[in-house]
C-alpha cells in the first residue's frame, strides 16, 4: 500500500519578499504562487511487507505574483476568468501551484469565502493539486515596532482542507545529507580526462555501471529463488488448511455422535421398564371372574377404581379347563357347598330365591378362591 507524504518547500527569499510586500502595503494582500511539483516514489522492503511504496509530493514555491488590490480576480466567490488570464499572462497555468493571502490581526483559519474561492480556482485552472498559503501578522508590543508572522499551507483533499508541512530552505542551513534527484553537468577538463581514463574499468559500453549490473543479476536470481520458495510455502499452507478442515469435520462428527448417545441414554432412563404379562393368570381371571374388572387390570387409581387403559380384555387362546382343571373343579365344589348351606338355613324359601343372591355375590366377588 502506497503512503503519501506532501511537503512544501519555500525559500527564505520568497518568504521575505512576501513579508516585505505585505508590510509596505499596510493592508491585506493576495496573489498567486509559482513553482513546480515533484513526485518521488521510494520502495522499501521490510520483514513485514515486500513492497512499502512511499510517494513524496514536494511543492517547490519559486516566486509569487501579487495582485494590485484585494478581490481583484473574483467577485465575492465567482472567478473573473478574463482578469485571471491577464494576471497570469506572463506565466504558464501549469506553473501556478496555488495562491496566497495575507491578513492582519486575524486567526490562522481559512474562512468560508476562501474555501469557496479555492474550489473555484481549482476548476478554472484545472489543477486539483492547488494549495493555499495563509499568512497572518499581529503586533507584539504597543508601539507596533515588532510583529509576529504565522503561516500555514492548506490543501483540499476530498471535502476537507488539510495542513501541509512547510519547510523554509536557506543556503546556510541546507542539509548535506539531502538527496538530489538531478545532477549538474561538470565542464571541468580534468574531470572529463579522469572519467575517460577509468571509464572502461567501471562502466559498460552503454554507460551503465558494471557493479550495478552484477548486483541486478544477483537480485534477479534471488527473486527467482524467492518465488520458488513462496510457491512451496503456499502449497504447504494449502495442504495444512485442508487437514485443518478435515480435523474440524471429524470433531463435529464426534460431537454429534456424543450428543446422539446422550439423547439415547436419556430416553432409555425416561422409559419405564416393560414387564412381561402373565397370560395364564390373565386368562384364568377372565374365565373365573368375567364381570370383575378389578382383577383384570394392572393399575388402579387412588380411589381404587381400575383404569380402562391398562385393562386386558384380549383372548389369549388358552383353555383353562385343560390347563387348570383342578382350579375349575374346586370352584364348582365351593359353589355347590354354598348353595346347600343356604338351603339348609332357610327351608321355606324356594331354591330359585336362594340361588339369586348367590349369583349376585359370585358376580361381584373381588377375590378368587384357589
Amino acid at each position: 500500500m502506497a503512503e503519501l507524504n506532501t511537503t512544501a518547500h519555500v525559500s527564505g527569499y520568497v518568504l521575505a519578499s512576501l513579508m516585505f510586500h505585505h508590510f509596505n502595503r499596510n493592508s491585506d494582500v493576495e496573489g498567486f504562487l509559482v513553482g513546480g511539483i515533484k513526485t518521488v516514489a521510494k520502495n522499501s522492503i521490510t520483514d513485514s511487507q515486500m513492497d512499502g511504496v512511499q510517494v513524496e509530493y514536494t511543492i517547490d514555491i519559486q516566486k509569487h505574483i501579487p495582485c494590485s488590490t484585494v478581490h481583484s480576480f473574483y467577485n465575492y466567490v465567482e472567478i473573473n476568468k478574463e482578469v485571471l488570464k491577464k494576471l497570469l499572462s506572463c506565466h504558464k497555468e501549469q506553473n501556478v501551484i496555488g495562491w496566497y493571502r495575507q491578513r492582519r490581526n486575524t486567526e490562522q483559519v481559512m474562512t468560508f469565502r476562501e474555501r469557496l474561492i479555492h474550489q473555484n480556482l481549482q476548476k478554472c485552472l484545472s489543477n486539483q493539486e492547488l494549495v493555499f498559503l495563509l499568512m497572518t501578522s499581529s503586533a507584539i508590543n504597543e508601539s507596533s515596532s515588532t510583529h509576529s508572522l504565522e503561516y500555514a499551507m492548506y490543501k483540499l483533499q476530498g471535502s476537507c482542507f488539510h495542513k501541509v508541512p512547510v519547510l523554509v530552505t536557506n543556503l546556510g542551513i541546507v542539509d548535506q545529507q539531502d538527496y538530489h534527484a538531478s545532477s549538474i553537468a561538470c565542464s571541468s577538463v580534468g574531470y572529463t580526462r579522469v572519467v575517460k581514463k577509468l571509464r572502461s574499468k567501471y562502466f559498460n559500453t552503454d554507460g551503465s555501471l558494471k557493479e550495478v549490473c552484477r548486483i541486478n543479476e544477483m537480485s534477479s536470481a534471488l527473486q527467482e529463488e524467492l518465488k520458488e520458495t513462496c510457491g512451496k510455502v503456499e502449497e504447504s499452507e494449502r495442504s495444512l488448511e485442508k487437514l485443518l478442515d478435515e480435523v474440524n469435520k471429524l470433531r463435529k462428527t464426534v460431537k454429534e455422535k456424543k450428543k446422539l448417545c446422550m439423547q439415547t441414554l436419556e430416553e432409555k432412563k425416561c422409559k419405564k421398564p416393560k414387564t412381561d404379562e402373565n397370560v395364564l393368570l390373565c386368562q384364568a381371571l377372565q374365565k373365573l371372574f368375567p364381570e370383575t374388572k378389578m382383577l383384570q387390570t394392572q393399575t388402579i387409581s387412588l380411589e381404587g377404581a381400575p383404569l380402562p387403559a391398562y385393562t386386558c380384555s384380549a383372548d389369549h387362546g388358552i383353555d383353562i379347563s385343560e390347563v387348570l382343571p383342578l382350579l375349575l373343579a374346586d370352584k364348582e365344589e365351593n359353589c355347590e357347598s354354598d348353595t346347600e348351606r343356604q338351603l339348609e338355613q332357610s327351608g321355606s324359601e324356594t331354591e330359585e330365591d336362594l340361588l339369586h343372591p348367590l349369583k349376585i355375590q359370585m358376580a361381584s366377588s373381588h377375590s378368587p378362591t384357589f
